[in-house]
């Protein structure tokens, strides 16, 4: 998952960054900006809400990753609990608590991107 994941936000974040708009650079870079100034003051502002974004969106399907690959495999994690759980005790008030935890730590990582997103986009 790692592997993906890295190639897919390098490429998500190569097209994002493609989409900024030439003449903000080009504005800065005229009146004598170097690199790093043009960096922070015209790529990143205008970035940073899709940036993290699709940050978010990759986190929040790895987690889903995570949780069905643990389930159905035993693969590890709190999806491996949920798999032992479930096919070894037969304890299904332990899966019920498992699946709750799972949904809160859902809603939990929503309300942080929600933030998160609200404090870049204003």
């Amino acid at each position: 998952m790692t592997f993906h994941s890295v190639a897919y936000l390098a490429k998500v974040f190569a097209n994002t960054i493609e989409e900024i708009p030439a003449q903000t650079i080009e504005a800065l870079r005229a009146g004598g900006c170097g690199l790093l100034p043009v960096l922070c003051q015209a790529v990143l502002p205008s970035l940073a809400s899709r940036l993290l974004s699709w940050t978010f969106i990759r986190f929040e399907i790895n987690f889903a990753n995570a949780v069905v690959v643990g389930a159905a495999a035993g693969a590890g994690g709190i999806g491996y609990q949920l798999f032992v759980a479930s096919n070894f005790y037969f304890n299904f008030h332990e899966v019920g608590m498992i699946v709750y935890y799972i949904l809160a730590f859902v809603f939990v990582l929503e309300a942080i991107s929600t933030k998160l997103r609200h404090k870049f986009i204003d």
